[in-house]
């Protein structure tokens, strides 16, 4: 698994628009459609938390990594219970999915356009 780097990359923001849209369109479709997908995404999300924040399982610094204050909570919960072994299902698998969505045009569409070579770190 690619360890998510620590920081943001806004040059995946001026890639050509159609571009942009293909490969948002495409971490959405895994999103909506794959459950390891979305496990992958809060795995990636809770990575990128500070060690602190992992700790007291809250957003603590304003970083513009990691997830926002009300998704602090969830992600360092589900990041926990992913990293034992689990796997989430029903209602959590559920608002899971939902906090991607809400980082499937940032974070995850940045780490995406790194994955497939079209920024640098």
């Amino acid at each position: 698994m690619m360890v998510a780097p620590l920081s943001r990359f806004p040059q995946a923001h001026k890639l050509p628009k159609e571009v942009r849209v293909k490969l948002v369109n495409a971490v959405v479709a895994a999103l909506q459609t794959s459950d390891a997908a979305v496990e992958k995404a809060v795995r990636v999300l809770f990575e990128r938390q500070t060690a602190q924040e992992k700790a007291v399982e809250e957003t603590i610094c304003d970083n513009s990594l990691g997830v926002r204050s009300c998704h602090g909570r969830r992600i360092a919960y589900y990041g926990k219970w992913l990293a034992s072994g689990k796997h989430l299902t029903g209602r959590h698998l559920e608002f899971a999915r939902k906090i991607a969505m809400t980082y499937s045009r940032t974070q995850l569409f940045e780490l995406a356009a790194l994955k497939a070579g079209l920024i640098q770190a």
